[in-house]
């Protein structure tokens, strides 16, 4: 600036600063900062998911997939499963088919 004092901008959401001179850190894909100013990125709560980069908050999961921690995408419920529920945090949340029924990966209802 023009007093000679370099100029202190803040740390972005969905980016983290360690502090100094250096220059923000995106977020990766699974992590987030909800805020600006923050030293480090949190990793998305199990049952939830952040795809992109640079993110300010994690996206429940999606029926018929689960999410574990730090998850970056859904995966889907194994052949011979399924949910209808969202926010899953591991494939022991997908419920077994019932007998007489086909469920493909990935299904919603049996």
């Amino acid at each position: 600036d023009r007093d000679g004092d370099p100029e202190c901008l803040d740390c972005p959401m969905g980016s983290s600063c360690g502090g100094g001179a250096a220059p923000p850190s995106e977020c990766s894909p699974g992590y987030f900062a909800s805020a600006s100013g923050l030293s480090e990125c949190t990793r998305c709560e199990g049952g939830t998911y952040q795809s992109e980069a640079r993110a300010a908050g994690c996206i429940a999961c999606e029926m018929g997939s689960y999410c574990a921690e730090g998850a970056s995408a859904p995966l889907p419920c194994e052949k011979r499963t399924y949910s209808n529920k969202t926010n899953l945090e591991s494939v022991g949340g997908c419920e077994g088919c019932p007998e007489g029924h086909a469920c493909t990966t990935g299904s919603v209802i049996p």
